[in-house]
């Protein structure tokens, strides 16, 4: 049976508490199959819905999302906050959900631990966020043991956004559908690519941060182009957010160190796979590239793309302020 994302994390902020909640903060928001998070408040209901922003990973990047979107719950501002929705695996909350999916499977005298939540939570999360690479540009086999299988489905993924997880939102509060928002760091970056250039209509804004475009030698390009036609046509109109960390690899083959941690056997597989990686783009030249390619695009009036680099922040830490600019970019710029 394949793996498949339900909503497993859905988060909402921005709703106003209810009358009969005797609570500060109303109470959790969920649907079936959920994390249950808290519902900051702040910002009334605007006439037209409120706007929306689609965290990918939202175990580690709904907290910094949802505070950011409560700052612009300002009068100053124009009332700016956003409904956040984080959308996630529950790995690291759940045993059941671990012990499917770690590729390590628990024993009785070894259960489940942190490890093998995490080995669950890069199990599914490359399955959401990937596609099976194509045979040339596979991994060895002994780094797959370590990165994951290179395999996926994300246009199904994709799917289920659109015709599982949206139409829940829209059914528990007054949505506005032509301001929405979708956000992805790394992997979930890609999916944020590949979504804005095969269903560019399907939110307002695109956030990709430090999109792994590299992947399966930057295929996700391909569909550029049909993008680009589009945007000529006046049939997609998106505002696109590119980011990057200034401290992220450019060159993402294996250093002498790590090649020095491998079996003779080994080192050569990793010394052939790396002089391909080194061929492919980096995170700041394809994010810049990327970034480049799409403000020469010419839209109709709405279409915008802006790309932003963090000064000293590494890919992981650069996933932050890339959730604080999101929300400044998609809700309260115009």
């Amino acid at each position: 049976m394949p793996l498949r994302t339900l909503a497993c994390c859905l988060a909402f902020a921005a709703l106003p508490a209810r009358a009969d909640d005797d609570k500060l903060f109303p109470a959790e928001a969920a649907i079936p199959n959920s994390r249950v998070i808290s519902i900051p408040i702040f910002a009334p209901a605007p006439k037209a819905g409120y706007p929306v922003i689609y965290v990918l990973d939202g175990e580690l990047y709904f907290p910094s999302t949802a505070t950011a979107s409560d700052l612009l719950a300002d009068k100053a501002l124009g009332d700016k906050a956003a409904v956040v929705v984080g959308i996630g695996h529950g790995t690291f909350n759940d045993k059941s959900v671990i012990a499917r999916y770690a590729r390590k499977r628990p024993s009785n005298d070894k259960p489940a631990d942190g490890s093998m939540a995490l080995n669950a939570f890069q199990t599914m999360r490359n399955h959401d966020f990937q596609w099976p690479v194509q045979p040339a540009h596979r991994a060895p086999a002994f780094v797959e043991n370590v990165i994951g299988p290179q395999t996926g489905d994300l246009d199904m993924f994709l799917r289920v956004i659109e015709k599982e997880i949206k139409p829940r939102v829209q059914a528990s509060m007054p949505i506005n559908r032509s301001n929405q928002a979708l956000f992805g760091h790394s992997l979930g970056g890609l999916a944020v690519v590949r979504a804005l250039f095969t269903e560019p209509n399907a939110f307002r804004t695109f956030i990709a941060a430090s999109p792994s475009i590299w992947y399966d030698g930057a295929t996700v390009l391909k569909d550029e182009k049909q993008f680009a036609a589009a945007v000529a046509a006046g049939r997609a109109n998106p505002r696109v957010l590119i980011t990057v960390g200034a401290l992220e690899p450019d060159n993402l083959g294996p250093s002498k160190d790590d090649l020095a941690k491998f079996t003779p056997q080994q080192r050569s597989a990793m010394i052939s796979y790396g002089n391909m990686l080194a061929s492919w783009p980096g995170m700041i030249t394809g994010a810049r590239n990327l970034a480049a390619q799409l403000k020469a695009l010419h839209g109709e009036p709405g279409y915008d793309v802006e790309f932003t680099i963090f000064p000293g922040q590494n890919h992981q830490n650069s996933a932050y302020p890339a959730t604080v600019r999101a929300v400044q970019f998609a809700f309260l710029e115009k």
